[in-house]
């Protein structure tokens, strides 16, 4: 299938909040000023900041270019029905492969590059595989996405490449207020719940897609987005506020050789189990996804034509449902 990520509405009423910090940032607000810089493991001058969802308005974008919708997405996703029932439609149920991922004998180094054997677990973009073609665009295909992925008893390691053939030129340190925004950028947002995303809490309350202040607010899930600057530096937001520096989230996005940009990232489970405790073993589930954005693009517009997605599973771009993640299971 294919899929149009219309982020017009959704990203120009996002609010920003600083990860290690309380206050808010709004888009709008024009006394907001960038984040202060974050120390990351690889010495880069990175900002991370957080979107609050106190603000956030109804999306307006269209979930596959295949099927565009004709109407705007209601501020009350249950007052949506379907004509014929006057009752709320149906989801469409999102079935995956089958999905496990290897332990790490050795941690891999986040450093924005991937080695050798680095992972235990590599996946190559196919468009005709269930993981890849919930949402991924047409031209997704040209930019050789491959994702990598490997546990221990503190973190899911993953990375993102992608061949891109072209440095980055959007550049401006108060994203927050200023085009291009943190979405115009190419970018990795990934989303995980620690859980089987079968799991009936995950579904929407109106079984279609969880309203952005009731997602924001039920403590299930996580979400963030990972770019960077021409000169290396990076950026990070995160949406849900659980990444903060006093987990030891590590990111490091790798811009310097721009025909293999890699997003790498060490994501200890403390920080998705909002400080709870969680203990990964073998045969654990949680449920998985992420959207790459492989060029720059132009948000303010309706339809960018330059838009192209990876997408690997779905339920964070389009629409919010935790229960369209992709379920993988920790294996030895």
């Amino acid at each position: 299938m294919k899929f149009i990520a219309l982020i017009l509405t959704f990203v120009l009423a996002f609010s920003f909040v600083a990860c290690n910090e309380s206050g808010e940032q709004s888009l709008d607000d024009s006394s907001v000023t960038a984040s202060t810089p974050a120390e990351q493991s690889n010495g880069k001058e990175s900002e991370v900041v957080s979107e609050d969802a106190s603000e956030a308005v109804s999306e307006t974008v269209s979930e596959e270019a295949s099927e565009e919708v004709s109407e705007t997405v209601s501020d009350d996703p249950s007052e949506e029905v379907s004509e014929e029932s006057g009752e709320p439609e149906e989801p469409t149920e999102i079935v995956y492969d089958d999905l496990s991922i290897g332990k790490a004998s050795t941690a891999p180094v986040v450093d924005g590059e991937v080695g050798k054997d680095e992972y235990t677990t590599e996946i190559k973009f196919d468009i005709d595989s269930s993981f890849w073609s919930s949402g991924s665009t047409e031209g997704a295909e040209n930019y050789d996405v491959i994702l990598y992925l490997s546990w221990d008893e503190n973190y899911l390691y993953s990375a993102v490449s992608v061949k891109v053939g072209m440095p980055r030129t959007y550049n401006n340190t108060n994203f927050t207020q200023e085009r291009p925004y943190i979405f115009d950028r190419r970018h990795v947002m990934t989303a995980l719940v620690l859980g089987d995303p079968d799991d009936p809490k995950y579904m929407a309350p109106d079984g279609k897609e969880w309203d952005w202040g009731a997602a924001y607010n039920s403590g299930l899930a996580n979400e963030w987005t990972v770019t960077a600057q021409p000169d290396g530096s990076n950026i990070c937001t995160d949406h849900f506020g659980n990444l903060t520096t006093n987990y030891d989230f590590e990111y490091v996005v790798g811009v310097s050789k721009h025909d293999d940009e890699i997003y790498e990232q060490a994501i200890p489970w403390k920080a998705l189990a909002h400080g709870a405790e969680f203990k990964a073993e073998a045969g654990s589930i949680l449920g998985y996804a992420f959207t790459c954005c492989c060029e720059e693009v132009d948000i303010s517009v309706d339809i960018d034509p330059d838009a192209i997605y990876a997408c690997f599973g779905n339920g964070i771009t389009s629409y919010k449902n935790f229960a369209d993640y992709v379920a993988i299971t920790l294996a030895e």
